[in-house]
């Protein structure tokens, strides 16, 4: 399989370049941190869920960051240079590139999401006297889905730019979007359907409750509730302005946004750097 072959080499030139060694401090330093902090500040109240469900926050923040570090240059940065054509030298079609490229990303960030949760159980049994082997798992294998989230969103700019400056312009506007513009988008769709600003107190429209979950960033927080509360809603049904609760605010739809912010970004990459002129 080629596309093997160039994912085996993007891992290994990662390696070599001691980025994931550093991709994984950042990790460690961040969960075990967190569950630290969460200790110091908060005791043994409200327990051991609590602080499990704790990782979420600075996963959500630094997992982005990090993914988009790490693949947001995989094609650009090889096409700017020339080693492209070395690379479509070899018996590699653009298919195994791009995805060659997204499994190798992906490989470096999800090898840091283990190593730290790994950092973060030791740090939870070591304070608590206990772990939650089943639910930390879970959060795991959750947040190596956010990972590729952001990987692919990262591969899918690098495919489709054909320089490093507008992959990086790329890159830093999604990060900026989902993290700290994204606010601004149920807000203002409210104010242009409603007329003005939403109060939950006399209820809000689901659709409301669907421009704040296709945000891959909430996805996954949604996504990450599964572990603590089920599958179900995550809006009391007599909060909702209408009748019915939608299937779109329920826990697991964030992993179907979360499985659409990682194919359609390649997919559209894909297409683009298909149909380049590599020269």
């Amino acid at each position: 399989m080629s596309w093997l072959v160039v994912a085996r080499k993007d891992f290994e030139d990662a390696v070599r370049s001691r980025l994931l060694w550093v991709i994984t401090a950042i990790f460690l330093l961040f969960t075990a941190g967190a569950v630290y902090v969460r200790k110091a500040v908060l005791g043994d109240t409200p327990g051991l869920p609590s602080a499990t469900q704790f990782l979420t926050a600075p996963s959500s923040l630094i997992i982005p960051l990090a993914a988009l570090v790490v693949a947001y240059l995989a094609i650009a940065g090889e096409r700017e240079s020339g080693s492209i054509k070395i690379l479509l030298g070899l018996p590699h079609t653009r298919a195994d590139v791009v995805f060659g490229k997204l499994v190798g990303r992906t490989a470096v960030v999800t090898a840091g999401i283990v190593v730290a949760f790994a950092g973060a159980a030791v740090t939870m049994l070591a304070l608590f006297g206990e772990l939650p082997v089943v639910d930390l798992a879970l959060l795991t294998l959750l947040t190596v889905a956010f990972g590729l989230t952001y990987v692919g969103i990262a591969i899918g700019a690098s495919s489709f730019a054909a320089t490093r400056s507008r992959a990086m312009a790329l890159a830093v506007g999604a990060f900026f979007l989902f993290q700290v513009l994204w606010d601004l988008v149920p807000l203002g769709a409210y104010y242009l359907v409603e007329g003005g600003l939403p109060n939950p107190t006399t209820g809000l429209p689901a659709w409301y409750y669907f421009t704040q979950i296709v945000n891959p960033n909430t996805a996954y927080t949604r996504a990450s509730d599964i572990v603590f509360s089920g599958f179900g809603p995550y809006v009391a049904p007599e909060t909702l302005a209408g009748s019915g609760t939608p299937f779109y605010v329920q826990n697991w739809f964030g992993l179907v946004v979360l499985a659409l912010w990682l194919v359609v970004p390649v997919a559209l990459g894909y297409w683009r750097f298909e149909r380049a002129d590599i020269g």
